[in-house]
């Protein structure tokens, strides 16, 4: 089907059943986890509290920073532990998650010191007493991991999980307080995901390992509190399904699936179309993992499934170039200057080419320049930080659709351009966010 999704990775009784990545994307690419990041800091402090870096669940948030004098201090604020950050409990006035279309995480982002910007927040509840979802919250956590052991979440993590495990890339920015993003912004490869899946499927053992205790394990993807959103429970940053199964989760249909029933795990990297996952694995995978013992060989099917995991991970032919429309002749490399916009889009050009376009915007700060294949292929182009991948048509003489993706970002999207005369409409739609705009321009030169 037409979805979003950038790869999927199915592991039963410790065998790779299905793997498959979606061209442009590829298993040597890295993908952002969002809040799958979450669940592997909880696993730092399971391993921290091991290490006798942090005592226990049970101690006070103000007591890891001393230095700290916190505003609106009260006995809730005093009583507020690590535990309530672990099980998204809280009780501060976080209003930093989508249900708020992240104001309080753009505040924190704002102020001069993230660490203190979460502990001068209010409190609205009594700790422990109701499901709050809060990134800054786990931010929080990642600065507390910084403070009891003397280094960064990231070279801790490095140190105690991702070398043993054999995970070597790996990025994960920090603040400008050099305190690694504790709710999300990791990047990993999907078989590094299913490392993670795989070590919580076997009670934090790796290889006669443990790298993080059993208890931890137990006590973090079982229920802790009622969360009344997206699932029906959440434990110490781990979901946890009425089905039976946790979850590691992250915007944009980003999944770690532990299904300990089922000695499965399933990992889906996604660029959008954020239920589309657990929709696959309810109605899909889960009832077809029926027999314990292994299946008698069945070469036939194993060929289809061969043949149509090839068919998503390699490019697909080039289609036969038509004539292009007389349009190109008088857009192509000029510029269009846009009418103010709220995506502070400024300049664009095309210029046509016999099999590609080449693309250019300013918007905001900053400049890109990709090449667009004419021929049904993505061309891909490092530009800005992302590697961006264009492909585009023309619908009639006067429409122009352009689809991107950020490669191994949950970004994809689509521009439809409308070109009349001098000037030009454009309707910009991002998948993930759901986010359109309605954009017009002049050609200036």
């Amino acid at each position: 089907q037409d979805y979003n999704i950038d790869s999927l990775t199915i592991i039963r009784n410790g065998t790779i059943v299905t793997d498959v990545t979606f061209y442009p994307f590829t298993k040597d690419t890295k993908h952002i986890i969002h809040s799958c990041t979450k669940s592997i800091v909880s696993a730092l402090v399971g391993i921290a509290i091991e290490n006798g870096y942090i005592e226990n669940v049970d101690q006070p948030v103000l007591s890891f920073f001393p230095e700290k004098m916190p505003a609106n201090v009260d006995v809730a604020k005093q009583e507020l532990t690590l535990e309530h950050l672990l099980m998204m409990g809280s009780g501060l006035d976080c209003r930093d998650s989508y249900l708020y279309n992240w104001v309080g995480l753009n505040e924190m982002r704002a102020s001069d010191d993230w660490v203190q910007h979460m502990l001068n927040l209010p409190m609205i509840a009594e700790p422990g007493t109701h499901f709050e979802y809060c990134n800054g919250g786990s931010y929080l956590i990642a600065a507390i991991l910084q403070q009891t052991t003397g280094m960064s979440a990231l070279a801790f993590a490095e140190h105690h999980l991702f070398e043993p495990l054999g995970i070597t890339d790996v990025h994960w920015p920090a603040s400008p307080q050099d305190i690694n993003i504790g709710w999300g912004d990791m990047y990993l490869k999907p078989h590094d995901m299913a490392k993670i899946g795989l070590l919580y499927l076997n009670e934090g053992n790796w290889e006669d390992n443990q790298l993080i205790p059993s208890t931890w394990v137990q006590a973090s993807t079982s229920p802790q509190i009622r969360s009344g959103t997206l699932s029906d429970d959440y434990g110490y940053q781990w979901w946890v399904d009425s089905e039976g199964y946790y979850m590691a989760l992250g915007f944009a249909g980003q999944f770690i699936f532990v299904i300990p029933e089922k000695n499965m795990v399933v990992v889906f990297t996604s660029g959008g179309d954020f239920p589309v996952p657990e929709n696959l694995l309810n109605n899909y995978i889960l009832s077809s993992a029926t027999a314990e013992e292994p299946l008698p060989p069945n070469p036939d099917a194993n060929e289809r499934l061969n043949h149509i995991i090839q068919d998503s991970v390699n490019p697909p032919d080039p289609e036969p170039l038509t004539s292009l429309p007389d349009t190109v002749e008088r857009i192509s490399g000029h510029t269009y200057s846009f009418d103010p916009n709220n995506l502070d889009f400024k300049q664009f050009s095309l210029t046509f080419h016999e099999t590609k376009a080449v693309y250019t915007l300013s918007y905001r700060d900053r400049y890109i320049e990709v090449d667009v294949g004419l021929d049904g292929i993505y061309r891909l182009t490092d530009a800005a930080g992302y590697t961006r991948a264009f492909q585009a048509y023309w619908e009639n003489d006067d429409t122009f659709r352009m689809n991107y993706e950020l490669v191994g970002y949950s970004e994809k999207g689509q521009y439809t351009m409308i070109f009349n005369g001098d000037r030009v409409s454009i309707r910009f739609l991002e998948a993930s966010t759901g986010t359109s705009e309605n954009l017009t321009a002049q050609i200036q030169n």
